[in-house]
């Protein structure tokens, strides 16, 4: 799977990550709090690009306060772990 995650401010460029694989990156949010976007694109062989909010600060401010962690299943459905609750939600992709 190739990924390429950015914000308005941040590019991190593209990696390649092999099954069972993570990458890992830190930021902080912004004095105000609520205008930090950091997004996703990732791509399978052979498939189209699909993009997800990684870290949508109106979203995820209380879901995700000390570390935004995600997976993506080998039936390409997207998790994201909800510090608050304590469990995995399924999200949504959208297409780029």
């Amino acid at each position: 799977m190739t990924v390429h995650c950015l914000s308005k401010d941040d590019d991190l460029g593209y990696h390649t990550l092999e099954d069972g694989c993570e990458t890992t990156w830190s930021f902080s949010v912004n004095f105000l709090g609520y205008d930090v976007v950091f997004y996703c694109d990732v791509q399978w062989e052979g498939s189209d690009w699909k993009h997800f909010d990684v870290y949508d600060a109106g979203r995820d401010y209380h879901r995700c306060r000390s570390a935004c962690r995600w997976m993506i299943s080998k039936e390409g459905l997207l998790y994201g772990y909800n510090q608050e609750d304590g469990i995995w939600e399924l999200f949504p992709f959208t297409k780029t």
